[in-house]
């Protein structure tokens, strides 16, 4: 479970990491900061643009480069590092491909949970309403341009809040910031020059070649994780008592290609926070993690259960995570593949 699979989770956000004065402030008003939600989820989706935004968590720095397009066809969405070892996500046709190193991988469909950029949102905005409430709390200018501050801020401990400098022209976020119970940033985006175009031409998501090396067949290369799992129908692990608002959207299984170290892939969402539990055989070897572990915004917390490791990781309080393993339970009764 080394999560080689992490670096292409490109998502959120930058600026400076201490308490920030979040500019301007203005009384709250529920309704109208759902309609700029709206507008926000609205204009990732269907406009066309390109742009370079700098991205920080902890002491990570990472400037990265977006060109988005939609059409007839659907939408299409390349994004890549300007700095350090070149990555690279390429979007299209419901599928995901991951370029690292020396590594490649495929998702199809809903088996890649987490839109690379910007913060996903589901549609109907009111799903969330039950768990975190949303401010207009001010205005700023990102990249030149003039934005409206919308605060996302959760109703219970056992979820993160969010702000978004959204667009005035469009409602498109131009940065944003993951914050914790103090509201200081965990992680942070900010866009340095951001352009809507009227069409991209389709050679900007055309990938060029990986450096030398690079190549994902690489016969040195350890073996990788299928990311593409199949469905389970039958499990002898259970979750007793999810914290409130999170619900399961999919129970993978899955091999590496060698076809060893069965791991079983749950993923647990409240429409904003998503939490993914693996659970893999030890075989025998020493647990990878036992206890509490942080990485940026990322809390993680494992355990050894029957001979098994558990592994809970999301962008939640360490409380979320813990309580979710702690709530694991195996019955070693049922039969699996």
């Amino acid at each position: 479970m080394k999560r080689k699979l992490l670096p292409c989770a490109v998502l959120a956000l930058a600026g400076s990491l201490s308490p920030v004065d979040w500019a301007q402030s203005a009384p709250p008003v529920a309704d109208e900061a759902k309609q700029w939600l709206e507008r926000m989820v609205k204009a990732t989706q269907t406009l066309n643009y390109e742009g370079t935004f700098i991205y920080v968590q902890g002491p990570h720095v990472e400037a990265m480069r977006i060109v988005h397009g939609s059409g007839p066809d659907g939408e299409r969405q390349r994004l890549f590092s300007l700095n350090g070892p070149p990555r690279e996500v390429v979007v299209a046709n419901n599928n995901v491909v991951c370029l690292l190193p020396k590594q490649q991988a495929t998702f199809a469909g809903n088996d890649y949970q987490r839109s690379p950029f910007p913060l996903s949102i589901p549609r109907e905005i009111g799903r969330l309403e039950s768990h975190y409430q949303f401010e207009i709390v001010g205005t700023d200018r990102i990249a030149g341009l003039e934005t409206r501050i919308i605060a996302i801020k959760p109703r219970d401990a056992w979820r993160f809040g969010y702000r978004l400098w959204l667009d005035e022209r469009n409602g498109m976020v131009l940065r944003s910031a993951l914050l914790d119970d103090r509201g200081h940033p965990l992680e942070q985006l900010m866009f340095t020059d951001f352009q809507v175009k009227p069409q991209i031409d389709a050679t900007a998501f055309q990938s060029p070649a990986l450096p030398e090396g690079s190549s994902p067949a690489n016969r040195n290369d350890p073996p990788a994780l299928h990311p593409t799992g199949e469905p389970v129908q039958e499990s002898a692990w259970r979750v007793e008592q999810l914290p409130e608002g999170f619900v399961k959207v999919l129970h993978n299984r899955f091999t590496e290609s060698a076809g060893r170290h069965l791991t079983e892939h749950l993923v647990f969402a409240d429409g904003l926070a998503t939490i993914s539990v693996f659970l893999e055989k030890l075989d025998g070897a020493p647990a990878l993690l036992q206890g509490v572990s942080q990485r940026g915004s990322m809390n993680a917390f494992g355990k050894a259960v029957d001979g098994y490791q558990v592994l809970v990781v999301g962008e939640v309080p360490a409380a979320t995570v813990q309580r979710i393993a702690d709530a694991i339970q195996h019955d070693p009764g049922v039969t699996q593949p």
